[in-house]
């Protein structure tokens, strides 16, 4: 029988609240010191006031979680997820058009990104579903039904286009290998993404030979060496590695646009472009290593307070913590959000039901997604893509919607000895 206590604001995970304090305060500290000017006399219609104003009504929202029943959540899950896939239909026919993405609802001087906030609605619709009675992630059919709840906001956002919030919606396949997904999989979509970058990188035809080769000499070995041959083994792994190649080929040069070749050109050092697609980048980097040791201090730093990097207050966030801050700076802020990241995976480990065990997997694996591939951008080992860094980078509908990923968790964990 489980035990009857009510939760009390003391079971509340205090160390995961600690660390989103620190980074949405470093994020306002770093947004105050990337955009301040002295003229501007209106804190309010700054970017640091409104990120401020953000952060206030993200409590807000924190108390509205504390007041919700969790069995209302998790009963409508399905409904959550649903009506995020309206919304993100209804972006595409209401939504302002901003920087070529029709991405925003305009309310106002205020614009809201749904694709925010279905990233939540997602999780919650993969953890009902993987909570089906006699749901198996091995069975052909329920591995289908994951796959496509999960690809389904993907198709629905590529349509804005926004390929970097499409990329992050495909790390709740992380998720499926907790449940029980063979790693098999895994080691496919690896081998798939390696050859994708061979060909891009050394040209179609030296990778086919190459990748044939490899197989020819690997099939003589093993027969040479325990007498036996994998026949349908090598054919379908050789098959799969064909069709990669062949299709790297096309999707690159036909279904991605100019900018996104170059950028992918780019990170390959296949192409330098300082002046064009590759400015951001080039930037960042003087901007990072500028910052040496201790940075150079808060309002300081060519790169940051000469402009030359465009939106440096959203997605290049980091830049301005290298360089003002430093290594020490940059480093405390990798090991705040190592430290969340870890924390999370003990506390979904720990719970009882496995709704909100899927549910806290969820959260860490959007969470790393956003973290990882934001940092990979800046340093270059990354194509660059518009993903903001969560609690760090400006923005309401990112703070808002990572706030309510994190204490609806958090709020599950409280309550993790009771019936719900």
């Amino acid at each position: 029988m489980r035990n009857s206590r009510k939760a009390s604001i003391f079971d509340y995970d205090w160390l995961s609240v600690l660390i989103f304090n620190l980074l949405v305060l470093i994020g306002i500290v770093s947004i105050y010191s990337a955009t301040y000017q002295p003229q501007q006399t209106d804190i309010l219609q700054s970017f640091y006031g409104k990120q401020t104003l953000w952060f206030a009504f993200s409590y807000v929202l924190i108390l509205a979680v504390g007041f919700f029943p969790l069995k209302i959540i998790k009963n409508n899950a399905s409904l959550y997820y649903l009506t995020g896939l309206l919304l993100l239909i209804l972006v595409l026919i209401f939504g302002a058009n901003i920087n070529g993405n029709k991405s925003w609802f305009r309310l106002g001087s205020f614009s809201l990104q749904p694709s925010e906030f279905v990233k939540l609605a997602t999780i919650l619709g993969l953890a009902k579903l993987l909570t089906e009675p006699d749901f198996k992630i091995t069975k052909a059919k329920n591995l289908l039904q994951a796959v496509v709840l999960i690809l389904t906001p993907v198709f629905l956002i590529l349509l804005q286009p926004d390929l970097g919030s499409a990329i992050v919606f495909l790390s709740l396949f992380l998720v499926l290998y907790r449940d029980g997904l063979p790693i098999t999989y895994y080691l496919l979509a690896i081998f798939i993404a390696v050859l994708f970058i061979l060909t891009i990188y050394f040209g179609q035809t030296k990778v086919l030979l190459t990748v044939a080769s490899i197989f020819v000499l690997t099939n003589a070995l093993i027969y040479l060496l325990y007498k036996k041959l994998f026949v349908w083994q090598t054919v379908l792994l050789l098959g799969i590695a064909v069709v990669t190649i062949l299709g790297s080929s096309l999707v690159f040069n036909k279904v991605l646009k100019p900018h996104q070749r170059n950028r992918i050109e780019i990170v390959l050092h296949k192409k330098k472009d300082d002046k064009g697609t590759g400015y951001n980048l080039k930037q960042a980097l003087i901007a990072i290593g500028s910052g040496g040791v201790y940075g150079q201090g808060l309002l300081k730093g060519t790169q940051t307070k000469g402009n030359y990097i465009p939106e440096q207050h959203t997605d290049w966030i980091l830049t301005v913590v290298g360089e003002q801050w430093g290594f020490v700076g940059t480093s405390i802020v990798v090991l705040l959000y190592t430290l969340l990241l870890l924390r999370l995976i003990v506390l979904a480990e720990r719970q009882k039901q496995k709704f909100s065990r899927i549910l806290g997997y969820g959260l860490v694996s959007i969470l790393f997604f956003h973290y990882a591939l934001n940092t990979l951008m800046v340093i270059g080992l990354f194509p660059t893509i518009g993903i903001p860094l969560p609690f760090l980078s400006y923005g309401g509908s990112s703070l808002w919607a990572f706030t309510l990923m994190l204490f609806i968790f958090l709020k599950f964990d409280a309550h993790r000895i009771e019936d719900w």
